[in-house]
């Protein structure tokens, strides 16, 4: 009995001491693991500041590279610089005492690989651990990524003259008019996906002709592009396939602090000068002349800014419609044009107006009506995303427009010439902006 009790005995101790060794390894385990996620929660937060620095750079014309490897080194992970692995102006490899950091511009690899306004950053660290180096021949290592974009200041749709936004209505582009509708410098582009017989995303069932150029300026559709009427069309369509859900978020304008004027009629055979301000509406009948002094104009009733006839007149204006329409009907003679100095028609949020002459609320869903006569001018973007947007031309020549027009639909009647122009340096330009695409 003494024999077997002292048997028993010693294999307590040796359970004992198994189970020791076992909970120091689990413990040594939960260190390096602790120690592993506290490097990568460091490594990524290096590498995403990297990343937005390396952006920021990118739309003020510096060295992306020196950006990034400037940031990640003030975050921790100071590096000498040298080439990449195969080598390349694109990419720069910074090695440290126990991490990489490689920067390329643009992406080689992935989802974002060649697209110019991207940057992708990755660290990869070894982790020094307790135990695990035991077990894992050369430690533990862990890799992290960040990948921002750096959007330049540019046109809200660089390149498009005419943009209807709706993605599955019928007529996102419509030309109807007997009178013929010239656009230079910019594309059209419908981003509807109707292509059924009867429900088309484009239609021309007019006798005016369209022609857009030079080329490469063209006419695209998401669905399909019904060419029943009579005039022609110049160039062909080109049918997208895949709707442009592109359109960067465009701020709000701010009209805190500006005076409050209520309701503003103008009446036949009476002339007036408006002031920059808060206005539930405006209007002016056939026979009046308006004229709009420089700035920003609020309108929040429903009644919106209207004229059914006379003249009106502004240069470095802007039109912001948190309700109501814009329907300047009749035979109104209009020259408009949005302020085209930067810093001057700035709001209370620091938005710069520059470029944008008639903007109308993305909650807002009344019509615009660009309605004129011979010798009227647009000149400025004209921003309804939600709204449908009507050209009518009374006489026989509408005038010029030389804008960005963006709406939920488009359409173009009447009897007069058309003649609508893309300039960038006319229409209202979006700041530049970063942000973190992964």
């Amino acid at each position: 009995m003494k024999n077997a009790e002292r048997s028993e005995s010693g294999q307590v101790f040796v359970i004992l001491a198994l189970v020791i060794v076992g909970l120091i390894g689990f413990t040594a385990l939960a260190i390096d693991g602790g120690m592993v996620y506290a490097e990568r929660r460091r490594a990524q937060n290096a590498v995403d500041s990297g990343a937005l620095a390396a952006a920021l750079a990118k739309t003020q014309s510096n060295n992306v590279h020196v950006a990034a490897l400037n940031r990640t080194t003030s975050n921790g992970y100071d590096t000498s610089w040298g080439p990449c692995d195969p080598a390349g102006v694109d990419c720069t490899l910074g090695t440290g005492s126990n991490w990489t950091v490689e920067v390329t511009s643009p992406p080689r690899t992935g989802d974002f690989a060649g697209l110019n306004e991207y940057i992708r950053l990755v660290i990869t660290t070894k982790v020094d651990t307790a135990f695990a180096h035991m077990v894992f021949k050369g430690g533990l290592q862990t890799t992290v990524e960040a990948i921002s974009r750096a959007r330049p200041a540019q046109p809200i749709l660089p390149g498009y003259a005419l943009y209807g936004a709706t993605k599955t209505e019928c007529k996102g582009l419509w030309f109807s008019g007997t009178g013929n509708t010239t656009i230079t410098g910019g594309s059209i582009f419908s981003n509807s996906n109707a292509s059924s017989a009867s429900c088309q995303s484009g239609v021309q069932d007019g006798s005016g002709a369209i022609m857009v150029g030079p080329p490469p300026e063209n006419i695209q559709v998401v669905g399909g592009f019904d060419l029943g009427g009579s005039g022609s069309v110049d160039p062909l369509p080109v049918v997208e396939g895949v709707p442009q859900d592109n359109l960067r978020p465009v701020p709000i304008p701010d009209c805190t602090g500006l005076t409050d004027w209520g309701k503003k009629s103008v009446n036949a055979g009476q002339s007036a000068t408006l002031q920059p301000g808060m206005y539930e509406s405006i209007s002016f009948k056939a026979g009046a002349s308006v004229t709009l002094s420089p700035g920003m104009y609020c309108i929040y009733g429903f009644k919106g800014f209207s004229g059914t006839g006379g003249s009106i007149t502004g240069t470095g204006v802007m039109i912001y419609l948190q309700d109501g329409g814009f329907d300047l009907g009749g035979n109104s003679l209009v020259a408009l044009a949005a302020e085209n100095s930067p810093g001057i028609l700035v709001d209370p949020s620091n938005n710069d107006w520059v470029g944008m002459l008639i903007f109308i609320d993305p909650g807002n869903t009344n019509g615009v009506k660009l309605t004129g006569t011979t010798g009227t001018t647009y000149t400025g973007t004209i921003y309804a995303v939600s709204s449908d947007c009507t050209i009518n031309g009374t006489g026989d020549d509408i005038g010029l427009l030389s804008t960005q027009l963006i709406c939920n639909k488009i359409k173009i009647t009447g009897a007069a010439l058309v003649s609508i122009e893309y300039d960038e340096a006319k229409v209202y330009s979006l700041p530049p902006a970063i942000d973190l695409a992964r």
